[in-house]
């Protein structure tokens, strides 16, 4: 029975390969930005791993004051780990070595991604901090609010949501949605509980907005289990006549892609009856995180998924197109980046890429328009993990159906591993500015598209 309906689901799926028109190159009134952006040198954080910089909502802040970046750090070999917060960074481009790298808080074992907490969640602005992974004595994992609206730059918190759990799950990002439709804002997310005997415990979960500002115990609704483990986005898709709501999944345990939806006529998720999925790959590897997005900019959204396909020891960087029915048609996919190996550990599992992000270099590249009247494709900020190395994804040209990418490196750390990467215009100058998490070099690498 599990063979056939791994082959039905299968046969459900197209997969071809990237080709591109190269008789047009699809340029606008600008010229396409050169991929390199300046090294503004580095900076000495411990482990430095999971790293996002956000923008303030406060606008009676200056712009550049507006910026911070969010920092995690852990350690196989030590009890709790540290998370950091840098303020103001485009303050300090000229000479990086002026930030002020101040540690927010040491109280969850292997902190994970920093998401953003918008003030309508809980009443002023913050992050939500994810915890735990499967290393023996960093399993016991958090959903930690803090409250980073003071002006003068103090952090409240945390105040863990997630503290009626009852296994010792792991958690690695949340998205904020209102899933009951009642008004407000509850956390999303995915996480694993790994059992000493037995499988693996797996959870799509939702811990509900008690509307008490920033508390603890927010009640759980499980979604779904045996699917959804580490990483996941949002996307509305039309089928039928109607919109549905639903979330992308890359599953790192069972080695596929899915999607999941509620057949509500109120896109309400509380009652799971309703809750419905489907496999798209199921043989895409371990997925180390997906993200939606229009990367070819036709108006039309696709998702990404970064998947290490273990059989052979390499990684890839795939797109798979939304058909016109995602409950029933064939989902296209095709790699556009292959060729990722990732360093050995002893005694641990490795594996490449990581996490994706798009950018635009220049405010005005990104607010031009191609030949077509279409804005220019964006860049693709690709994390190596366990090749140390951080890349990017230049587009071949501007031609809608042309998904060739020039594939960079940005930095080799010359070490194991490297974390994510933050990027914004810190300073507001109209150019990129790029955060490296190198995580065994023990370094953050800087980077700025200002010429």
């Amino acid at each position: 029975m599990q063979g056939m309906w791994c082959w039905v689901v299968a046969s459900a799926v197209t997969v071809v390969v990237a080709a591109g028109d190269s008789t047009n190159n699809g340029k606008g009134r600008l010229e396409q930005p050169d991929w390199q952006p300046r090294s503004l040198g580095t900076v000495d954080l411990r482990h430095p791993a999971f790293i996002e910089a956000y923008f303030s909502e406060d606008d009676t802040l200056e712009y550049a004051d507006r910026w911070s970046i969010y920092i995690s750090t852990f350690d196989s070999l030590s009890g709790l780990d540290e998370v950091y917060r840098i303020r103001s960074p485009g303050r300090y481009l000229n000479d990086i070595s002026g930030w002020t790298i101040e540690q927010i808080d040491q109280s969850a074992y292997w902190p994970n991604n920093p998401d953003y907490l918008p003030s309508s969640v809980a009443g002023a602005e913050g992050v939500v901090w994810s915890s735990g992974f499967l290393v023996p004595g960093k399993k016991a994992g958090q959903l930690q609010l803090y409250d980073t609206s003071n002006p003068l730059g103090l952090i409240s918190g945390p105040y863990n949501i997630a503290s009626l759990d009852t296994e010792e799950w792991s958690y690695h990002r949340t998205i904020w949605k209102d899933m009951d439709m009642d008004g407000d804002l509850d956390a999303l997310t995915a996480r694993f509980h790994t059992r000493v005997i037995g499988s693996i415990l797996i959870q799509l979960v939702y811990l509900e907005n008690p509307n008490t500002g920033f508390s603890e115990g927010w009640t759980q609704h499980v979604l779904a289990t045996d699917g959804p483990d580490v990483s996941f986005d949002l996307v509305t898709l039309s089928a039928g006549g109607r919109t549905y709501d639903c979330v992308v999944v890359g599953e790192f345990w069972n080695q596929r892609t899915s999607i999941y939806w509620t057949e509500s006529e109120t896109n309400d998720w509380s009652d799971t009856s309703l809750i419905k999925s489907r496999i798209i790959n199921p043989e895409a590897g371990q997925v180390f995180d997906v993200l939606v997005d229009d990367f070819n900019r036709d108006g039309e959204l696709e998702f990404i998924a970064t998947e290490y396909l273990t059989d052979l020891g390499v990684g890839q960087v795939s797109v798979y197109m939304f058909p016109t029915d995602f409950r029933t048609d064939n989902f296209t996919y095709f790699k556009i980046a292959d060729g990722f190996r990732p360093n050995q550990i002893l005694g641990a599992q490795t594996m490449s890429p990581g996490t994706p992000k798009t950018y635009y270099p220049t405010q005005a590249y990104a607010e031009d328009v191609a030949d077509d009247g279409l804005p220019h494709k964006p860049y693709i900020l690709v994390s190596g993990d366990d090749d140390g190395r951080t890349y990017i994804l230049m587009p071949n040209s501007d031609v809608r159906d042309d998904w060739v990418y020039q594939k960079h490196i940005l930095v080799d750390t010359m070490e194991t591993t490297v974390g994510k990467m933050a990027h914004g215009d810190f300073d507001g100058d109209g150019y990129e500015e790029v955060v490296v998490a190198g995580y065994s070099a023990g370094k953050l690498f800087a980077f700025t598209y200002t010429p």
